[in-house]
């Protein structure tokens, strides 16, 4: 597989001679060496990015050509999935299916974005019988995307199709630990006959690649998903020279479980929340249940005796169902919260230690009870196979506790009232409120944070408009 940086149309020879080794998570050996991209190949990708946005390449680009360029990275995108999901299997430890699925996703993503090109309207409106005014979207010009570990290929995909709707031109790095998988979209955009400087893809270590790129002069929109700490950062180097961005932040997503809740469906949605997406290491994680004391042990019980049996394995075994955390630092992460749950009086269920199993970063699935709202373990973000139990006695204190955090990412609440749901719903603070399930999700539907989850949405029609800036034109009419 290509592990070149894909600048200006094509993948070129390294300039900085570094690479970067990316180890597989399920046994710590060698997947292959990416090319870092340092001050040569920043400035390249910077200069086609900015030279295809001065030329209108995208915005004068008639609609049914940005159209028929997205269906045929769809297609590519599956004909590609076996391969790409193998690669990806290895670098990211995810199983093979869950990353076949990563692809289509993908695919479909550029499909359903093909099918807006011509569909994003502009408007008037009347200020006036001498007047006439219309507001048009328009792109921020050259943007720097920034995309997870967790996600890679999805998020990718999710960013570029959104923002070629729009116009804005691209240099995009992939994370470090796992970047090779994302030069499959190198290779399709050669495929393809993409525009050259449109999407630029750069390689790098986040703390010195991604430095530069936040640093260098031609950015004028920032999009990225990661930590809040990153964010942070992001906006203390932006700040003098005011350049918007787009934030999806950490969660730490909370289920409230009334005592009428379909209790087998909550378990099942438990353990498909936290345990089995990529170990807990997703945004949206069932890290925290808030359940009523009327039905907890029955909860408790049920959850400990699934969470129990879960194989845990590499991502090539068709029957691991629990995968490897990504990294010895997640592992050294997601250990010292189980210390701090630990210290802080919760009652440690089951797990909070990794396996016994050396080569690999594998963790258990672990479950504290007893859990005080003040701890760490209930306010910040562990990603890891980690959820959190708390009791509640009536509505209000469960929204209280639901509300606790600094994270606003997504929720859900379990119950057979719909009319209890809707006002559950209407009270927590969560871009995202899931009703009797945990990832009812689609291409079509916008998703984004409360407070410390970011702002900007993305999915849907929502998606697009979230990546550009409107342009208001007005006339004097004789």
């Amino acid at each position: 597989m290509e592990t070149r940086n894909f600048i200006n149309g094509k993948f070129i020879n390294t300039i900085s001679k570094k690479n970067i080794p990316v180890l597989n998570p399920a046994n710590q050996k060698i997947v292959g060496n990416i090319d870092e991209a340092l001050d040569d190949e920043i400035d390249l990708a910077f200069k086609a990015a900015k030279n295809a946005f001065d030329k209108r390449i995208l915005l004068d680009m008639d609609a049914k050509k940005k159209s028929k360029l997205m269906r045929s990275m769809a297609s590519k995108l599956r004909e590609y999935k076996d391969e790409g999901a193998s690669i990806l299997s290895r670098e990211n430890g995810k199983t093979i299916e869950q990353c076949k699925g990563e692809f289509l996703g993908a695919a479909n993503t550029y499909d359903y974005y093909a099918g807006l090109t011509d569909k994003i309207e502009n408007k008037m409106i009347p200020s006036g019988a001498d007047t006439f005014n219309y507001v048009v979207l328009e792109p921020f010009g050259v943007t720097l995307q920034i995309v997870p570990w967790n996600y890679p290929v999805a998020i990718f995909a999710a960013m570029t199709a959104q923002n070629l709707i729009v116009g804005n031109t691209m240099v995009i790095k992939p994370p470090e630990l796992c970047p090779i998988s994302s030069n499959f979209f190198g290779k399709i955009f050669e495929e393809i006959g993409l525009p050259n400087g449109v999407i630029n893809i750069v390689h790098g270590y986040g703390e010195v690649t991604g430095r530069k790129l936040v640093k260098h002069n031609d950015v004028d929109y920032i999009v990225f998903t990661g930590s809040p700490e990153v964010a942070s950062e992001i906006l203390h180097e932006t700040a003098d020279r005011i350049i918007p961005t787009h934030f999806e932040l950490g969660g730490k997503s909370a289920a409230i479980i009334y005592p009428d809740a379909d209790i087998d469906q909550a378990v099942e949605s438990t353990v498909n929340g936290v345990f089995k997406p990529n170990a807990g290491q997703i945004c949206v994680a069932m890290s925290r249940v808030i359940v009523h004391p009327k039905i907890k042990d029955e909860y408790m019980s049920k959850l400990v005796d699934k969470a129990k049996k879960l194989k845990i394995g590499p991502g090539n075994d068709i029957n691991t169902e629990v995968t490897p955390l990504i990294s010895t630092n997640q592992i050294q992460r997601v250990s010292n919260y189980c210390k701090s749950g630990v210290q802080s009086g919760a009652t440690l269920t089951l797990g909070g230690e990794p396996t016994e199993n050396n080569e690999g970063n594998f963790f258990q699935p672990t479950i504290f009870d007893n859990v005080d709202t003040n701890a760490t373990i209930a306010q910040e973000e562990i990603f890891g196979p980690v959820t959190t139990i708390f009791d509640f006695n009536n509505e209000e204190e469960a929204i209280k506790i639901a509300n606790s955090t600094n994270y606003g990412l997504a929720s859900g609440v379990f119950t057979s009232d719909d009319q209890k749901a809707k006002w559950t719903a209407e009270r927590i603070q969560a871009g995202i409120i899931w009703h009797n399930d945990w990832f009812v999700d689609g291409v079509n539907l916008p998703g984004g944070g409360y407070k410390r989850s970011g702002y900007g949405r993305d999915g849907g029609i929502d998606g697009v408009y979230s990546h550009g800036q409107t342009k208001r034109i007005s006339k004097r009419l004789n």
